[in-house]
């Protein structure tokens, strides 16, 4: 493992509530210790960076308004990137992405928008699919207005926010939305099933994720458990892959997370969708936001860039 990784394990360690007994913790008082810990990452993203202009977009939603925040790294139309934030679906938000979503922006050059998604178990899925929906055709029917360039719209997540990014863009061809030139996928979670068995699950458990701790977070996301077999969920069950876009795929040597996220761009090349795999060795789950304590995050943000410029 790099010792920057590792480090970081050290500090959260030191930070985070004793679980020794989650098993036995209410699910109240066990949502509320996870979303504290998931607060904890922003500490590791550095400072925020100057960004040329950041705008709050309110758009209508099932519920009511959807808050949509936007990035813009320079004046002048530009290409899209709509990320997704990770959390489980259950926790994290725009603010705890914040410094990550800045140097995104402002390393790629591109408008990132990123929106603020209803959370589980307050709202279970697929209320985030469906947040990411409304606020993708929101962005794209005020391009417009908003100085966005339609012909270059790509959407991006890291962890679940990884998993909604896939099936948010299944959405858009199936139901002839607006149209996606790429998926950035982030260390994806990308087979929900209980008991999945990937050996990185195991080599690798407790690297920021343990194993008890992501089937409470799936059940807690869900409504119920037969959601973990739906394609939207478990976007490597998906029968119609073929139909989406370019894909940046990124997982990291020291995740849990590792070879359901491969397995999946596997898939991807069967059926004939570009990928362009990286694994970050030596590397845990939530790089994007280590930019204050590993240069891996800043040689993730080189790579994006990169890719978005063959857009």
């Amino acid at each position: 493992m790099d010792p920057q990784a590792r480090t970081i394990l050290e500090t959260i360690a030191t930070l985070a509530p004793d679980a020794s007994d989650a098993a036995e913790t209410d699910d109240a008082a066990w949502l509320a210790d996870f979303r504290y810990q998931t607060t904890l990452l922003k500490a590791f993203s550095g400072d925020p960076e100057q960004v040329h202009a950041i705008t709050h977009l309110l758009v209508p939603s099932e519920t009511g308004r959807l808050v949509i925040r936007l990035y813009r790294p320079k004046p002048g139309p530009l290409p899209l990137l709509l990320h997704i934030h990770g959390g489980g679906a259950i926790a994290g938000s725009i603010d705890g992405h914040d410094p990550a979503l800045r140097a995104l922006a402002n390393r790629t050059g591109w408008l990132v928008a990123a929106h603020a998604y209803r959370l589980a178990p307050e709202h279970p899925f697929p209320a985030q699919l469906d947040d990411g929906w409304t606020a993708l055709t929101a962005l794209s029917a005020r391009a417009d207005a908003l100085a966005i360039d339609p012909s270059r719209m790509v959407v991006s997540g890291d962890s679940i926010g990884g998993t909604l990014a896939t099936a948010l863009a299944a959405r858009a061809v199936a139901e002839n939305g607006p149209p996606l030139h790429g998926q950035i996928l982030l260390y994806p979670n990308t087979d929900l099933r209980r008991g999945a068995n990937y050996p990185s699950r195991k080599s690798e458990d407790g690297n920021i994720i343990d194993a008890d701790s992501l089937e409470r977070q799936i059940d807690l996301y869900l409504a119920s458990d037969a959601d973990r077999a739906n394609p939207r969920v478990s976007p490597i069950l998906a029968d119609d892959l073929a139909t989406l876009p370019p894909t940046m795929l990124v997982t990291c040597e020291n995740d849990p997370l590792r070879d359901e996220g491969e397995a999946y761009g596997q898939r991807l090349r069967e059926v004939g969708v570009a990928v362009d795999h990286h694994r970050i060795d030596g590397m845990i789950h939530a790089v994007l936001q280590m930019g204050g304590h590993t240069v891996a995050t800043s040689r993730l943000l080189d790579r994006i860039a990169a890719w978005l410029e063959k857009r």
